[in-house]
C-alpha cells in the first residue's frame, strides 16, 4: 500500500469518526473539498500545511493522521509491552518544498514521541518561508551534511556532522542546509497539543 493510500484512509476514518462531511471538514481546516477527496482517495499526497490545517480541522494531532495512532486511545502503562522495528528506508514519508519527512515505526498507535528522519532541502531562510511553529519539544541530530538552525528568539546556529540541538517547537524555527547538498537529520518530536500551523512548511 502507498503512503498516500494510507495518510487518505486514515484521513477518512478520522472525518467520519468525527461525523464529518467532506464539505464539514473543508469548511473547517480551509483544505479545498477536491483536495480532501483526492487525498482520501490516495490520489494526491499532501503537504506538511495541508496536513497541519486537516489535523486542526479534525482537532487531532498530527500522528493521529500521519502515524496511525486512534484518537482517545490510551497509552499502554505496562513496561516493555511495545516494540517497533525500524528498517533502513521504511516509514511514511511526506515530502515538502523544504523537507521530506520520514515518519518512522507508523504502526505504533499514541506515541510518546515522534521519531522523523528527515531531508533538509531548502538553501536558505528566504527560500524557506515563515519560521514554523507547532506543539511540544524537538530534539534535532545531524546525520549527513550541515544545518543552520534558525528561531526566533536566538542567533542562527550552524550544526555539522555529529551536532544537535534540543528546542521548543513553540518557538518560530527553521532547518536549513548550509552546504550545496541536501542534509539528513533525525529529529525527535513531542506532541504535547495539537499541532498548529505558523508556516507554509517546516519540522
Amino acid at each position: 500500500m502507498s503512503h498516500k493510500s494510507e495518510i487518505g484512509k486514515r484521513l477518512k476514518a478520522l472525518r467520519k469518526g468525527a461525523g464529518l462531511t467532506l464539505v464539514d471538514l473543508s469548511a473547517r481546516s480551509a483544505v479545498s473539498v477536491s483536495s480532501i477527496s483526492k487525498i482520501e482517495n490516495g490520489m494526491l499526497s499532501p503537504t506538511l500545511d495541508v496536513i497541519l490545517k486537516l489535523c486542526d480541522g479534525l482537532e487531532v494531532s498530527i500522528g493521529d493522521l500521519v502515524t496511525g495512532a486512534d484518537e482517545g486511545g490510551t497509552r499502554p502503562n505496562m513496561p516493555n509491552s511495545r516494540f517497533s522495528h525500524a528498517p533502513a528506508g521504511e516509514g511514511a514519508l511526506i515530502s515538502t518544498p523544504n523537507y521530506d519527512y520520514l515518519y518512522l515505526c507508523p504502526e505504533v498507535k499514541n506515541k510518546f514521541i515522534i521519531p522523523i528522519i528527515a531531508k533538509v532541502k531548502s538553501g536558505s531562510i528566504s527560500e524557506f518561508g515563515d519560521l514554523m511553529r507547532h506543539g511540544g519539544e524537538e530534539f534535532l541530530y545531524v546525520l549527513e551534511g550541515q544545518v543552520v538552525v534558525h528561531t526566533e528568539f536566538y542567533e542562527p546556529l550552524t550544526l555539522k556532522k555529529g551536532d544537535g540541538v534540543y528546542l521548543d517547537s513553540t518557538m518560530g524555527h527553521a532547518y536549513i542546509r548550509a552546504g550545496e547538498e541536501d542534509a539528513e537529520i533525525i529529529c525527535i518530536c513531542t506532541e504535547v497539543q495539537n499541532m498548529h500551523s505558523g508556516a507554509a512548511e517546516g519540522t
